[in-house]
């Protein structure tokens, strides 16, 4: 073995080096970036989410929805206003009391229709509810007030964490 055969040997232990840590660190990085755009890809977003969850309010008779006495027909998009109560809220969507910041919470408004306590307009919260509105929805719903309907709107205030 002569002396060009032992530096070229170095060489290309040197290059193999140099190349194995190169594609590593690509390999990492597009595994890294597979990974990022697999989790883009699958992400909903929130307001879609909030959506689907408030959909409970003007589709079930558990919430606020005008469900006949006589019959058990249900009327999705009617609210009866008897049931559009604090308590009847807490029946229907709560979260927990300790950790229930982080989940989805709401203020609800009926237009033309908002509880009156001590002289002002009161919203309906759910129970972790702190005034801070990340975004708002709008629901176009009847109000069903004795035997009248009329149309009207649930503004829908959605926070989404703390």
């Amino acid at each position: 073995m002569g002396e060009n055969d032992v530096f070229e040997l170095a060489r290309k232990q040197i290059y193999w080096m140099i190349a194995g840590v190169i594609i590593t660190i690509t390999v990492i990085a597009f595994a890294i970036l597979m990974s990022n755009y697999q989790g883009k890809l699958v992400e909903v977003p929130e307001e879609l989410r909030a959506e689907l969850i408030s959909l409970r309010f003007v589709n079930t008779p558990e919430c606020f929805t005008y469900q006949d006495a006589v019959t058990g027909r249900v009327f999705p998009g009617v609210i009866d206003i008897n049931k559009f109560t604090l308590e009847r809220l807490g029946q229907c969507y709560r979260t927990e009391k300790e950790k229930g910041f982080r989940d989805y919470n709401f203020a609800l408004e009926l237009e033309g229709y908002a509880p009156v306590v001590d002289g002002e307009k009161k919203l309906l919260r759910t129970n972790n509810f702190f005034n801070k509105v990340d975004f708002t929805l709008f629901k176009n719903v009847y109000v069903r007030a004795g035997n009248t309907i009329e149309p009207t709107r649930m503004v829908i205030h959605v926070q989404t964490r703390i």
